[in-house]
């Protein structure tokens, strides 16, 4: 994908948000989809390399044990959910998505309560923001510092080096969405310790930000990313961990930087008027078994949020794994309380300055 084409992608919450009236023509007409109900479970995902490891790790070993089949769809934004609400044609039974999803989509009434006599959560890692009503969490990832090494022959220690422009020359691959953590790690690099962080000192972040505008290609997508770093369009980047070193394991001249990453997690929900939800709920059962955390462990370098699946992970692949080991007492985990209560205020700004 070209700069230009990057570029030209509108990284706004109100494209996240907006419906269309064209989205809402095209859920009203008949679909395949709303047909087939039953043994069917239809999951809107990210897709690429992601979707691959779970279909290994999750969908294939779930469909051989309760017979219910798998499907992936594109597209998982709150954005097309409420289109599909709105037109009262709901195709997806679930959805994954970032922590925002759950809090956003409960408000909009876009969410059924997860059933927790079918989905069992009590072996869940005990982070508060992990338990509510609507969601549960899915894995820990982390955005990590990503270079080429053909295009670059000094490997960064530090989030500093997106702002040595000298030492570090070419363009920097950065994810558009503002609580992707480009404002943590604009102020980490620009001295601020890490138990100070929040509450976000915005302005700062984005003057510093603004110090390498002019190198960022803005990314809409986690697939657009991987293509920047493997046909060398950007020297460095900050992607998800899992998509970085897919890009790693493909070939290209790549290499992680781990004791540079910020941490999050994404999360399953359910729609509302979810044509087979009572599969969706066994699906989040038994993604949260032990067995299954580990599965996608070894499949992806996604971190589990069940704790004890860590004690079965093989020492060598824990060394990738995100939360694991290596990034202990180095990596960041983003604060969803503060985010969900600042989102929408720390964005306006984040768009005025993107078209400043």
């Amino acid at each position: 994908m070209s700069h230009s084409i990057i570029k030209s992608l509108r990284p706004t919450r109100r494209t996240f948000l907006r419906t269309s009236a064209a989205a809402a023509a095209m859920l009203a007409m008949p679909s395949i989809v709303r047909a087939q109900a039953g043994k069917r479970l239809v999951f809107a995902n990210w897709g690429g390399s992601w979707e691959q490891a779970m279909k290994k790790a999750w969908w294939e070993p779930f469909t051989k044990e309760t017979g219910i089949q798998v499907v992936g769809a594109t597209g998982n934004t709150l954005g097309r959910l409420q289109a599909m609400e709105n037109a009262h044609a709901v195709e997806w039974d679930l959805v994954e998505g970032l922590p925002e999803l759950a809090r956003v989509g409960a408000e909009k009434g876009l969410l059924e309560k997860i059933d927790f006599s079918i989905v069992d959560r009590s072996q869940l890692m005990k982070r508060p923001e992990f338990f509510n009503d609507y969601s549960i969490p899915e894995v820990i990832f982390g955005r990590i510092l990503t270079y080429n090494t053909k295009l670059l022959k000094t490997r960064p220690a530090n989030w500093s080096a997106l702002w040595d422009l000298k030492t570090f020359p070419g363009k920097r691959a950065l994810y558009n969405h503002v609580d992707s953590g480009i404002l943590e790690l604009a102020l980490l690099a620009d001295g601020v310790p890490v138990d100070k962080l929040y509450p976000i000192d915005v302005p700062r972040a984005l003057k510093k930000l603004g110090q390498i505008r002019n190198a960022i290609i803005w990314y809409d997508t986690v697939t657009q990313s991987e293509e920047l770093m493997r046909s060398e369009q950007a020297s460095m980047g900050v992607l998800a961990d899992g998509r970085a070193l897919n890009v790693k394991n493909s070939g290209a001249p790549v290499g992680l930087v781990p004791e540079a990453s910020i941490l999050t997690w994404s999360i399953f929900v359910v729609p509302k008027g979810a044509p087979n939800k009572e599969a969706a709920m066994k699906f989040l059962a038994y993604v949260l078994r032990v067995k299954s955390q580990v599965a996608i462990a070894l499949a992806y370098n996604y971190g589990p949020v069940v704790p004890k699946a860590w004690d079965e992970i093989p020492p060598d692949r824990l060394k990738i794994i995100s939360g694991g080991p290596s990034t202990k007492g180095k990596a960041v985990f983003l604060n969803s309380q503060w985010w969900a209560q600042n989102l929408e205020k720390t964005n306006e700004q984040f768009q005025q300055w993107m078209l400043g």
